[in-house]
């Protein structure tokens, strides 16, 4: 049996205070279908966006009239094709004259998205301005579309929009049958 462990000391104390809100089932589906047009305009046809996807950053003063979505999505944005071309993209949206529309000027790739994976799979928190992502980096001897390092990373926005990476943790797999 394998077990995931991860050094998470540095990480605890930089986001301790995350509160998470929840969107709406119709904010998840309005927003999802909003970043997915978005995502086929500029990036390769094909890619799909679930509202499982959508996460609520801040609800604002007036409810949805204010709140800000993120949205995490694979795409290829330069169409070359081939293994290792699609990564990570980041769209923000919002609610604007009764429906939800993307903000281009926050979404990669106007703004920065340094993650230091090209595939986030899991999306471990957020907050209003920051969030914790896990994926694979690239081993020394792993082909591109294959990386095998697991690590934990910080992304926090900055006063422009650009997500920063503000800390990162490798992840271990620990084999239980040899620890013992």
């Amino acid at each position: 049996m394998k077990i995931i462990a991860a050094a998470l000391v540095c990480l605890a104390p930089s986001f301790a205070s995350c509160t998470e809100l929840v969107p709406t089932a119709a904010a998840q589906a309005g927003v999802a279908s909003a970043v997915e047009r978005y995502a086929n305009a500029i990036a390769c046809a094909g890619v799909q966006v679930r509202p499982g996807d959508v996460l609520m950053l801040s609800n604002g003063y007036q409810g949805a009239f204010q709140a800000r979505y993120a949205v995490l999505w694979m795409g290829d944005m330069s169409c070359f094709g081939g293994a290792g071309t699609e990564q990570t993209q980041l769209a923000i949206a919002t609610f604007s004259n009764g429906r939800y529309v993307v903000q281009p000027e926050l979404s990669t790739p106007v703004v920065a998205f340094d993650s230091p994976v090209r595939m986030v799979t899991h999306v471990v928190s957020h907050s209003t301005r920051a969030l914790v992502l896990e994926g694979n980096e690239l081993g020394p001897e792993d082909p591109d579309n294959a990386p095998s390092v697991p690590v934990r990373f910080i992304l926090r926005a900055d006063v422009k929009g650009n997500w920063k990476l503000v800390d990162k943790v490798f992840l271990y797999v620990v084999d239980s049958a040899a620890a013992r």
